[in-house]
């Protein structure tokens, strides 16, 4: 693909597409460091701005990694998820091998939770506040809520190790049963954009999740705020 000075598509619009298309067909590899702005900028024969631009696109797009000092390279492509079958409900468990805790309580009402959930406006909830990560990479702030007259009586709030569905089950003695569970997108606002290391505007992928016994009843309410930069979701349908 060459570029088109003439076409009404923006410059860097083009320049992006090719140096995509580089990466998803293999020519550019995970950790291949892509050559320089200027160098982009004489082969393509267009200015170091439009260059800079489409490269800033493909790094909010996650595709591309700046490194100061160092140059640009490729990273990991999006794993692909099927969000229907067996790989969703595994995730559905526990979207994080590992966590840093940002908060935790007892005794907290959240007259917004309990309206999702069909409670009460004054039913107080454990709450959890956490960052997520796989395989040591950062990829969500995920909140937790748990009414407060299902949790064990321990002295403790659940802390950073703290498997949601492991002490409903084996703790709490309940038996789960199903969840529902929301799909959207959001802007990054401040707070996530700290978190995260998310730049202005970033969109993310948001996840919520209510968890009922077997008996009908709410017993848990997580969301999780993804980095979509590491993760494609996909649904399979059979048409016979």
């Amino acid at each position: 693909m060459k570029i088109d000075k003439a076409a009404t598509t923006p410059l860097y619009s083009q320049v992006e597409v090719i140096l995509e298309d580089k990466i998803l067909t293999g020519v550019w590899d995970e950790g291949f460091q892509i050559p320089t702005e200027n160098e982009l900028a004489e082969t393509h024969d267009v200015s170091n701005i439009t260059i800079k631009r489409a490269i800033m696109n493909l790094v909010d797009k996650g595709m591309l990694m700046r490194q100061r000092g160092r140059g640009t390279f490729v990273t990991k492509l999006p794993t692909e998820k099927n969000i229907h079958k067996s790989e969703f409900i595994k995730m559905n468990e526990e979207i994080s091998s590992s966590h840093d805790l940002l908060a935790s309580g007892f005794h907290q009402a959240y007259p917004g939770v309990a309206k999702q959930l069909g409670l009460p406006a004054d039913t107080e909830f454990v709450y959890l506040e956490r960052l997520g990560y796989e395989e040591g990479e950062l990829v969500s702030l995920e909140y937790t809520y748990i009414p407060q007259n299902i949790w064990p009586a321990i002295e403790q709030p659940p802390n950073k190790d703290t498997f949601v569905y492991d002490v409903l089950k084996k703790t709490c003695g309940i038996s789960l049963a199903r969840s529902k569970n929301y799909f959207s997108a959001a802007v990054a606002n401040e707070k996530e954009m700290k978190l995260l290391g998310v730049r202005s505007n970033t969109p993310l992928f948001v996840w919520e999740r209510i968890t009922y016994s077997t008996s009908g009843e709410p017993v848990e309410y997580s969301k999780f705020v993804m980095k979509q930069d590491k993760d494609k979701y996909y649904v399979e349908l059979e048409l016979t």
